[in-house]
């Protein structure tokens, strides 16, 4: 069954201590899923205007399971040792996902995540049936899952936001060719404002 919540943490690091965070960060994804969560990733982000962070992304069937998952948290001693670290969270949105039919693998391989996030002009229907139209063009190039969601809480609420994994640049480099010359993509930038595109290296997670 398809998750319906997501939520993206953003934490700022120093460079000294990135990868301790990271370490931290490996073992507090299998926290969050044993608290709750579906799944939950640890990643960097490669671009961006949070370039250099961490993010931090879980993925839940129901709000009260990422309630349950917070209040695993408050008494983590992972999650405090990562707070001494040094890490500020500096973002953190909840987003409802959206009926996008896709063709996944049936065990897709998540080593990088493009969100894009952006203001749509048209209803959510009519974002959902471009994006559903866009959605094979994603496959053929080697995206591995593709999720359309709304955000609910935090920064840019009632922004759309698409996350499609990868296995490698490479493919990503591939779908960003062909998008290139698609009239299909033309048509979505047409009804959607796009304000971030970010790239995220998946570092560990738990599924």
């Amino acid at each position: 069954m398809a998750e319906n919540f997501y939520v993206n943490t953003v934490g700022a690091v120093s460079s000294t201590r990135l990868s301790e965070a990271i370490d931290l960060g490996k073992v507090l994804t299998e926290e969050s899923k044993a608290a709750g969560s579906v799944r939950a990733s640890i990643g960097t982000i490669m671009t961006g205007n949070n370039a250099g962070s961490v993010v931090f992304q879980q993925f839940f069937n129901s709000l009260n399971d990422f309630a349950n998952v917070m209040d695993a948290f408050a008494v983590s001693n992972t999650y405090g040792e990562i707070i001494q670290t040094g890490l500020k969270v500096t973002m953190r949105n909840v987003a409802k996902f959206c009926d996008v039919p896709f063709n996944a693998p049936e065990n897709p391989t998540r080593k990088y995540v493009v969100l894009t996030r952006g203001t749509s002009h048209v209803s959510q229907s009519e974002l959902i049936d471009l994006i559903a139209e866009a959605a094979p063009m994603f496959a053929d190039s080697g995206a591995q899952t593709f999720r359309l969601a709304q955000i609910m809480t935090g920064n840019n609420v009632g922004e759309f936001l698409l996350g499609v994994t990868y296995p490698s640049m490479a493919q990503i480099e591939v779908t960003y060719d062909t998008i290139g010359t698609s009239p299909v993509a033309s048509k979505i930038y047409a009804a959607l404002d796009v304000n971030l595109r970010t790239i995220i290296k998946i570092q560990a997670a738990a599924i």
